[in-house]
């Protein structure tokens, strides 16, 4: 039980430490921790994934909480979702300090731009493994993309020059979606 505690501390301590943008962008490093240490199979992990996101919370913290106790309870999820957020909250003590007396400085938004694409990178990444797990590959073979794009500009002008806001985009783009698909 120790052994498992601690392997729990450890990964999720590294998961959070090397981890930008968030719960989609963590996959990729989750995953290979599952793998390394046989806590459980891709399939296992998508549905404790999907848990998570329909959970309230942040899904970082309801997904290490979920495997956390499907490893070693209740015990297990305190342990991963503490470890999981410990790197944050030391890094950010630290450069809290730091980014005080360098505001304006060139370098932190060189590093802040640096960090930019890792993030996008790391989340398209993250929506790739989704798409191979879940088998929508074949749901998006028949998409007709043209029309996608005409509506993603066309409701980026709307909001952009009406300021429509953006939740009421959604609620209407859903309904469009009922009644021509």
């Amino acid at each position: 039980m120790f052994a498992d505690l601690y392997r729990l501390a450890v990964s999720f301590f590294k998961i959070g430490l090397f981890n930008f943008g968030g719960g989609l962008a963590m996959i990729p490093l989750i995953l290979e921790e599952l793998e390394r240490n046989g806590w459980m199979n891709q399939e296992e992990f998508f549905n404790f994934f999907s848990l998570s996101q329909m959970t309230p919370g942040a899904i970082a913290m309801n997904t290490a909480s979920y495997i956390g106790g499907s490893v070693a309870g209740v015990t297990g999820s305190v342990v991963a979702t503490t470890s999981l957020a410990a790197p944050s909250i030391i890094v950010m003590l630290i450069i809290a300090r730091f980014l005080r007396k360098v505001k304006e400085s060139d370098i932190k938004e060189a590093i802040f731009s640096g960090l930019k694409p890792v993030t996008v990178a790391l989340i398209l990444y993250a929506g790739i493994m989704v798409i191979r797990e879940t088998h929508f590959e074949e749901i998006f073979s028949n998409v007709n993309w043209m029309a996608v794009l005409l509506s993603l500009v066309c409701l980026s002008i709307i909001i952009w020059v009406k300021k429509v806001h953006p939740i009421l985009l959604l609620v209407l783009s859903g309904l469009v979606g009922l009644i021509l698909f």
